[in-house]
C-alpha cells in the first residue's frame, strides 16, 4: 500500500472520505486545504494540513515534496452559477500545476473526473472516447480539458490515470463542506424537508461518496498509467427524482419530487438549474447506462447498492441534525 499519499480538495466529499480511508488503513495523508476551509475533522484524522491553494504551482509543489502519489480530487463544480475564468484556474490549471509537481518528483497522479464530454450513445466505459459534441458549459469544458492534458501527458510516458465519479453523496467527515450548493447531500436534505417540488430529469449513476473513494486508492496501487476508471455504483443510473424519492421513502417522509423535462430556450429554468444539467437532460441515453467490468475487476471495485447506501446516507444526515 502506497503509505504517504497528498491529496487536492480534501475538504470536499470525495477528497475527505479518501482521507479518512487512508489513515484508517493506516497511510499519511497530507492535504493542501485554503486558509479558512473546514479541517478540523481532517485534523482529527490525523491528516497533515498544508495551507495553499491548487491554483500555486508553489503550493502544490511544497505540498507534494515528499509524497509517494497525489490524488486530485480539486474542482470548481457546475452549478447554476458558473464562472469560467474561476473554473479554468482550478480546474485546468490547478490539475496542471499537480501534473508538474507529480513529473517532478516522480509520483503517480490519480485524477478525478466527470464523464459530461465523453461519447455516450453507447454504454459508457472505461474506454468511451470523447464526444465530438458536448455540452459548452464552463464545467464540462474545463474538465475536458484537464482529462485531455492528462491522457495527453500519460502518453508521453507520465504516471498518470484517471477515476470517473458518478453522482456521489453520502456521510463525509467534513458535514459543511459535503452540503455545499452544488452537493447531492444537500439536494437529499432539501427532499427530506419538503423543499425539492420537482427536478429535471437526466439518469445519474449514483454512487456513495466512501466508493469513489475507495476506487481512487485502489487506482494508486493497482492501476495502469493512461487507464480511466468509471466510479459508479452498484444500479444502473436513474433520475435524480427517483433518487430523492426513495430518501424520503427510506426516511419514512410522505414528500415526494416531481420529474421534470427542460426546454433548453427557457431562460428561467436554465437559470435555476444551470447550464450543465439542462444540458445533460438533452440527450438521449442507453440502456444499461455503463458498463465497468474492467474496474470492478482491476481495482476489485465493489460498491454499495443504492438503497442501503441511501439508509446509510439517511441516518448520517438525521444524526448530524440535517433534518
Amino acid at each position: 500500500m502506497t503509505k504517504q499519499l497528498m491529496v487536492t480538495g480534501a475538504t470536499g466529499l470525495i477528497g475527505a472520505n479518501i482521507c479518512r480511508l487512508h489513515r484508517e488503513a493506516g497511510g499519511s495523508v497530507r492535504a493542501l486545504v485554503r486558509p479558512g476551509s473546514e479541517t478540523e475533522p481532517l485534523a482529527a484524522l490525523g491528516v497533515e494540513l498544508i495551507e495553499g491553494d491548487i491554483t500555486s504551482p508553489d503550493d502544490v509543489a511544497r505540498a507534494a515534496q515528499g509524497c509517494e502519489a497525489i490524488i486530485n480530487s480539486a474542482a470548481v463544480l457546475g452549478g447554476n452559477a458558473q464562472n469560467l475564468e474561476e473554473q479554468k484556474v482550478t480546474n485546468i490549471s490547478g490539475a496542471s500545476h499537480v501534473y508538474e509537481a507529480a513529473a517532478k518528483e516522480g509520483q503517480r497522479v490519480v485524477a478525478l473526473s466527470t464523464t459530461t464530454f465523453l461519447r455516450h450513445d453507447t454504454s459508457l466505459t472505461e474506454t468511451s472516447p470523447l464526444a465530438d459534441e458536448y455540452g459548452d458549459d464552463s464545467y464540462t469544458v474545463t474538465k475536458r480539458a484537464a482529462y485531455i492534458e492528462a491522457k495527453e501527458r500519460a502518453a508521453n510516458g507520465e504516471d498518470i490515470l484517471v477515476v470517473i465519479s458518478g453522482g456521489a453523496f453520502g456521510p463525509s467527515p467534513t458535514v459543511t463542506s459535503s452540503m455545499r450548493m452544488t452537493s447531492f447531500n444537500r439536494a437529499v436534505r432539501g427532499a427530506l424537508r419538503g423543499k425539492i417540488a420537482d427536478y429535471v430529469t437526466y439518469p445519474v449513476p449514483w454512487v456513495l461518496a466512501s466508493d469513489v473513494a475507495a476506487a481512487a486508492l485502489a487506482a494508486v496501487d493497482r492501476g495502469k498509467a493512461g487507464d480511466t476508471y468509471l466510479g459508479f455504483g452498484h444500479d444502473d443510473a436513474q433520475s435524480t427524482a427517483s433518487f430523492l424519492n426513495l430518501a424520503c421513502e427510506i426516511a419514512d417522509v410522505p414528500y415526494r419530487v416531481a420529474e421534470i423535462v427542460i426546454d433548453p430556450d427557457d431562460q428561467a429554468a436554465v437559470e435555476r438549474y444551470g447550464p450543465s444539467l439542462v444540458q445533460l437532460s438533452q440527450r438521449k441515453y442507453p440502456v444499461p447506462w455503463f458498463e465497468n467490468t474492467y474496474t470492478r475487476e482491476t481495482l476489485g471495485y465493489d460498491p454499495m447498492p443504492l438503497r442501503p447506501a441511501m439508509e446509510l446516507t439517511v441516518a448520517w444526515l438525521r444524526d448530524e441534525g440535517q433534518f
